[in-house]
């Protein structure tokens, strides 16, 4: 999901951080049960009225653990959901250079709670916002329409129904974890603002269907994502592919990964 100028992506991404990896999705019809075990999704973010996305991104989900591809820089990062008092963790790879490094669960939210805690402190309204966001919140069950509504940032979403609560599990999962990561690689705003409409489609038990962003001053921004309850044999030939790679790639500390890499966009 990318854009313009080099100075004017960055700021894109950040936006896009904060935006935090929103998601749509449309159900496939008369999907079996145990796809909960194995699902795709393929996200496209849209900015302002432009009709190309500014960034796309395939995120398969197979026994538990999540595989992220944005295509544009080609990015890949593995997440192993926490377990018990083990921490999960995310692997970041970079096919190029052959190296991965990893970043714990345990470290983004100890650098979450320092970002909120500088935030508030701060006299930019925008930051002390996302450090302790509140909004007025309605939800249409008729038509599925959730609105998280504020002064400074608006989200307005379509969603649909969904009996695979534990698929909704473990991408809310994902995606809570995803977004702080950007945050942190993109040197983003608090990522509370997201994570609160999360926390919203969690309790309507609904997925997005489409998920717009209206921050005051700026572009809209438009998520939309087509969900799939089943990995095609090119999506398990990547998963393998994946685990190659984990098994070759020499481990990099974090900041000598991210003088090699480009900073791990948002995917959604």
């Amino acid at each position: 999901m990318v854009l313009e100028s080099s100075l004017a992506a960055r700021r894109v991404v950040s936006q896009l951080a904060v935006f935090g990896l929103v998601a749509a999705m449309v159900l496939t019809a008369g999907a079996d049960l145990f796809a909960a075990e194995a699902f795709r999704i393929e996200t496209k973010i849209f900015v302002g009225e432009e009709k190309v996305p500014a960034s796309e991104t395939t995120t398969l989900f197979q026994d538990g653990v999540v595989y992220d591809f944005l295509a544009k820089p080609e990015q890949t990062a593995v997440f192993r959901k926490p377990n018990g008092d083990k921490p999960g963790r995310f692997i970041l790879l970079n096919d190029k250079e052959r190296v991965q490094t990893e970043v714990s669960t345990d470290k983004l939210a100890g650098a979450m709670k320092k970002l909120r805690t500088w935030a508030a402190q701060q006299n930019d309204p925008f930051l002390q916002f996302a450090a302790n966001p509140r909004f007025d919140e309605t939800f249409d069950a008729n038509n599925g329409k959730l609105v998280l509504a504020s002064h400074l940032v608006t989200y307005t979403v379509e969603t649909n129904p969904t009996q695979h609560q534990d698929a909704l599990a473990d991408y809310r999962e994902f995606l809570d974890w995803y977004t702080q990561l950007n945050t942190l690689l993109s040197a983003g705003n608090p990522p509370d603002p997201r994570l609160r409409l999360n926390d919203a489609l969690a309790r309507h038990k609904a997925i997005p269907a489409k998920v717009e962003l209206k921050r005051a001053g700026e572009d809209p921004i438009r998520a939309e994502h087509d969900f799939t309850w089943r990995l095609s044999q090119e999506d398990l030939q990547r998963i393998d592919d994946v685990r190659a790679a984990l098994s070759s790639h020499r481990v990099v500390e974090n900041k000598d990964f991210l003088q090699i890499s480009q900073p791990v966009d948002a995917p959604r």
